[in-house]
């Protein structure tokens, strides 16, 4: 390594923090169904008998 890289630590850039955002973004969740994706709704009872039998 030479003399004037030897004081240069690559990793200082990342000791600074980035500056705080000028205004706040609320996230949310957005619930969504099967139902709303138009995905035919599932019989539990009778995916069970296809499965296994009765």
């Amino acid at each position: 390594m030479s003399e004037e890289n030897e004081g240069v630590d690559p990793r200082a850039r990342w000791r600074e923090l980035p500056p705080e955002p000028s205004e706040l973004i609320e996230e949310t969740t957005v619930e969504t169904r099967g139902a709303d994706l138009g995905v035919p709704a599932v019989d539990v009872t009778e995916e069970f008998v296809r499965k296994y039998g009765l």
